[in-house]
Parts: C-alpha cells; structure tokens; sequence
C-alpha cells in the first residue's frame, strides 16, 4: 500500500499518483480541480486554465466525492484538513494555507508536528492545533 491522502469528511482517496486532486472554488465562486504535489513541501501546483488566481487569494477547498468544504475548523478560515494513510496503514493530519503562494503545511502525527514551508512559522506555538 502506498501513501495515499484522503478527505476528512468522506475518506475518499484523494490522490493519483504524486498528485492531490481537489476542487477550488475562489471568492467570486469559480470553480475547477487543482493538483496538488504529495510530496509534504514541495508546492508544485497545476490547476484549471480558466481559474485566474493570484498570490495571496484565499481560495476554498472541496473534496471531488462528497463535495464537503475541507476547511481546518470553520473558525479558522485559511487553513485546509486532509488525512495521510501511510503505507502500514497509520493515519496522521495534513493542514495546508488555503492562500495561493502561501507555503504553509503542518504534519500532525501522534505526539509530533513537523512544519513545511518558508510561511510555517506563521504559527509559534507549537500547540496552535489543539484550539
């Protein structure tokens, strides 16, 4: 079994091959897909031709299943969950910036956070998630 990334609400498996496939939706309601890489840092995105968003956009995130927006607690708004299922099956949280240039992700596993991105330290403390 492979590394694969699931939806929080459905766990539909999001990814195929080194990419994430979910469906963006900007302030001014356009929609399409965006692929996101897998690999934790690496910010290489591809996204529909017809969408037009520029750094520091806030753009919503859905899941292409059950269509459920996967925002990181309703509360906090720029941020975005998603699961990783490793390849012996343990279970760990991704939470990624949801603003476009942003290079912000955070790996929760069981008693750890590892942080990716030059934005990371957005957050000091290191029990931010808990609230």
């Amino acid at each position: 079994m492979e590394t694969n990334y699931v939806c929080p609400t459905c766990s539909g498996q999001l990814n195929i091959k080194d990419n994430i496939v979910l469906i963006i939706k900007d302030l001014k309601g356009n929609q399409g897909l965006v692929f996101l890489h897998t690999e934790l840092g690496n910010y290489t995105s591809e996204m529909n031709s017809s969408l037009k968003i520029s750094k520091g956009d806030a753009v919503d995130f859905f899941c292409p299943y059950c269509h459920a927006n996967i925002d990181y607690h309703k509360e906090k708004t720029e941020l975005v969950n998603l699961f990783r299922v490793d390849k012996d099956g343990k279970k760990s949280q991704i939470i990624f910036s949801k603003v476009y240039g942003e290079e912000r992700t955070y790996h929760i596993e069981e008693d750890k956070v590892l942080s990716y991105g030059e934005h990371a330290k957005h957050f000091m403390d290191p029990e931010w998630f808990l609230r």
